[in-house]
């Protein structure tokens, strides 16, 4: 396995991962975001199963989060407060009168420190006064023979805090450019998901049933589809919090025309599934169709439904404590 730099121009740096397979993965120091990875199909054909810009520039604009890493807290807070040791932390909003992703405190499409060290990339960021611990972000990078990619987070805090964070990249297991990702299957072991309501909150835990019942095969051109209420407030998809069963914290995601097998294996409680319902042809990407459900996200991580509703999941940090978590993507093909 060896790992390469290159330089390219306004301080952007893109890290080369390789196996002996094969199989490549390249990450940028901006937002250390995921912009290529290249697996083979059943075909022994190699293709880029992320979606990614057309210019490494446009990643310091990122309005789809494309390959970021999402920080302090990723997902939708309510009204855009919440509370540490009964004290009230507000935060400007940025989608109506909830805040998506953090705002303007995501380091989503900033520079990152970057280092190598062995046969990892590893990225640091910290966030300043204006979020309560002022939390370092350290997220690392490394890619295995068995074409496994890893994630390992790292968060420490000066001060008590909350921390949230995931991967946003977009995938799409096809081998031809033109296809969105109606064609792929995706089966996990989740028990329970969260209901939204028109905002995109989360207001209840529901049972894993019908169409989010992950246990099945699920289709994407089915939820695509469908006319129930959830998949039609999430603007036709996905854009869930699905939780797994605590034995099995993984999701299968297979294109049967390509063969290519993606399975994802985290410490995280659970992920949101979205399936790019809001992508469309004005995006530039590169050597794909921009098109609504062009890629799916599997954001593995805590969810901020969890500083209201009972979930028992360990968003909060203490002083100098670390955060620990982790999470695999491993790649696959039908022979």
């Amino acid at each position: 396995m060896s790992v390469t730099y290159k330089e390219h121009d306004k301080g952007i740096i893109e890290y080369i991962l390789t196996n002996h397979s094969g199989m490549t993965v390249k990450i940028i120091n901006v937002g250390c975001s995921i912009t290529e990875i290249f697996v083979p199909d059943k075909n022994g054909d190699y293709s880029n199963v992320v979606l990614r810009y057309e210019m490494l520039e446009e990643y310091f604009s990122n309005e789809h989060f494309l390959g970021s890493v999402i920080t302090p807290v990723a997902g939708r807070v309510e009204n855009g407060e919440f509370i540490i040791n009964n004290e009230v932390y507000s935060f400007t909003p940025n989608e109506g009168e909830n805040l998506l992703h953090s705002g303007e405190l995501n380091p989503y499409n900033k520079i990152w420190d970057s280092s190598i060290e062995g046969n990892k990339v590893i990225f640091q960021y910290r966030t300043g006064n204006e979020f309560p611990g002022s939390p370092l972000f350290k997220v690392i990078y490394s890619l295995t023979e068995a074409n496994e990619l890893n994630l390992e987070y790292e968060v420490t805090a000066e001060s008590e805090s909350v921390t949230i964070p995931t991967n946003h990249t977009y995938f799409n297991l096809s081998s031809e450019p033109a296809e969105n990702t109606g064609n792929h299957v995706i089966k996990s072991n989740t028990e329970r998901w969260l209901k939204m309501n028109k905002e995109l909150i989360p207001v209840s835990i529901e049972q894993s049933e019908g169409l989010f019942d992950l246990n099945e095969r699920r289709l994407f051109s089915d939820v695509f589809s469908s006319d129930d209420e959830q998949i039609e407030i999430a603007n036709g998809g996905f854009d869930h919090y699905f939780i797994f069963n605590e034995d099995d914290k993984s999701a299968v995601i297979t294109d049967e025309r390509s063969g290519r097998i993606m399975k994802v294996t985290t410490t995280f409680p659970g992920m949101i599934l979205y399936t790019g319902n809001n992508i469309d042809e004005n995006i530039n990407l590169k050597d794909r169709k921009a098109q609504k459900h062009a890629g799916f996200c599997m954001e593995t991580q805590c969810t901020p439904a969890a500083l209201k509703l009972p979930l028992k999941q360990d968003v909060r940090i203490d002083a100098g404590v670390p955060y620990k978590k982790e999470t695999i993507f491993s790649f696959a093909a039908k022979v």
